[in-house]
């Protein structure tokens, strides 16, 4: 038997590891990789006591994973002793989630269907430690820095555990500048100024019993704006859950309403896209009421762009079946804007309008756009007029001939003998030039404003056959 003392500043430090390997051999276990070396156990005796020295009495006071620590490390388990301290690092984040607010954590946390799952303080332990560390980084709870380094000591933490065999050994030094990561980053650190200012903003937002006024919300404004990228995400984020959460009360929807969209400017497409994901998973697990509030979170953000494929597919199919109708229907004039505005709230630029219904979509513009061919209004809908401009100026060569196809179905065809319709649809020729790069296209276009007394019957004529040829199909 060997019995191992090492003195260093008044602390005493000893082992008795011969004694111990015996028994290990005793019951048949391995001993080889399971206490570190005795120089390396030198390493912890002469230098621990000055970074224990350092901490605070009151923290070292009730710090018994410190004392686990050291046990740990005097026997030579340096993996057990990294265990310890590990254990204390979630407690401190769970805690610091805590205090920042679960909902926002979860929010973060958590996606799809799984977040419902989430409610309380005991259903942090669900949450495995790497999204724990990668959520409190997005978070502002640990800086980036902090972050990488608790990644690092995670991953050796799983890599070396005892659990796992391999034949690294964790040395002396990297053991204390592990602890010393978690005590001082971690477990003495507070949460940002920034995070610490979007949990009082939320908390306040949740309680709030009366309607913001116009120089309550201008003052939160500027704040706001100040605030990372990252944090702004995870704020629209919270309001997003706040506001299609059906225990949200009417007040804190409308408070949440009139600042959402300020919010909404300032973020990342990446977090639209991600909340358009929610939505639609809103829908398909049939939580009519959350969807239905979701939507309406989309559209006073002027966000129904950001909403899925499928989603925004379906919508625009729709809303384009309703324009249409309003067309052909008593006061169209007056209805005709309110479905337009719907539509133009999915598509900001040319690529947001889904291949899948463009040809429908231009098709029903186009004949809202003409018009019905009367005195009145010149025949198109004055609220709709600039609306349908807008659309028009937005479209590139591929959707200008997907315009030309739509001007030759029967639909507009029949219309175009009347010369407010051919006037109206020479308006949209000359909209299509500005954005068309093609010099074909370009002669096309100039082609049919040339002969725009016979638009209705251009179709057979030679020399647009000729010129269109390998662009549309006529019939």
């Amino acid at each position: 038997m060997h019995e191992v003392v090492v003195k260093s500043g008044g602390a005493l430090l000893a082992t008795d590891t011969t004694k111990f390997e015996e028994y290990l051999n005793y019951l048949g276990l391995p001993t080889d990789n399971i206490i570190a070396e005795l120089s390396e156990r030198q390493v912890i005796e002469q230098n621990l006591p000055k970074f224990i020295d350092s901490l605070p009495v009151e923290v070292k006071r009730e710090a018994r994973y410190l004392s686990k620590f050291v046990a740990g490390a005097a026997i030579g388990l340096f993996d057990a002793s990294l265990n310890y301290v590990w254990n204390e690092v979630v407690l401190n984040l769970r805690r610091k989630a805590i205090l920042y607010g679960l909902d926002m954590f979860f929010d973060n946390a958590v996606g799809g269907s799984r977040r419902e799952q989430y409610i309380t303080e005991e259903d942090l332990s669900g949450i495995k430690d790497n999204t724990l560390i990668n959520t409190c980084r997005k978070l502002e709870l640990i800086s980036d820095i902090v972050y990488t380094k608790l990644n690092h000591i995670l991953t050796m933490r799983n890599d070396i555990g005892a659990s796992h065999p391999n034949s690294y050994s964790i040395n002396g030094f990297e053991l204390l500048g592990w602890l010393q990561t978690c005590v001082k980053d971690v477990l003495n650190d507070k949460p940002s100024e920034s995070a610490i200012q979007i949990k009082s903003f939320i908390d306040n937002l949740k309680i709030s019993t009366t309607v913001l006024d116009k120089t309550t919300i201008k003052s939160m404004e500027r704040p706001l704006a100040e605030l990372s990228l990252q944090n702004t995400d995870n704020l629209l984020n919270s309001i997003f859950g706040i506001y299609t959460s059906e225990k949200t009360g009417n007040v804190v929807r409308k408070n949440v309403a009139l600042f959402a969209p300020y919010i909404w400017q300032r973020t990342s497409d990446n977090v639209k896209y991600k909340l358009g994901v929610i939505l639609d998973g809103y829908k398909n697990n049939l939580h009519e009421e959350k969807h239905k509030l979701g939507v309406e979170f989309f559209t006073f953000c002027d966000g129904n762009r950001f909403q899925s494929l499928e989603a925004r597919i379906v919508s625009l199919d729709g809303h384009a079946d309703d324009l249409l109708e309003a067309r052909y229907a008593w006061d169209n004039f007056y209805n005709e804007p309110t479905h337009m505005g719907r539509i133009l709230s999915f598509l900001q630029t040319e690529n947001d309008i889904p291949s899948e219904r463009a040809n429908k979509i231009i098709k029903v513009i186009l004949i809202c756009r003409i018009g019905k061919g009367i005195p009145y209004n010149s025949g198109v809908s004055p609220g709709g007029k600039p609306m349908y401009n807008k659309f028009f100026s937005m479209l590139g060569d591929q959707n200008i001939i997907n315009v030309l196809s739509a001007m030759h179905s029967n639909e507009v065809r029949v219309c175009l003998d009347n010369k407010l319709c051919q006037q109206h649809m020479v308006s949209v020729l000359n909209i299509l030039k500005i954005n068309a790069r093609s010099e074909r296209i370009q002669e096309i276009l100039n082609y049919l404003i040339k002969y725009q007394a016979v638009l209705n019957k251009i179709h057979i004529d030679k020399g647009y056959k000729e010129l269109t040829k390998n662009h549309i199909k006529l019939d």
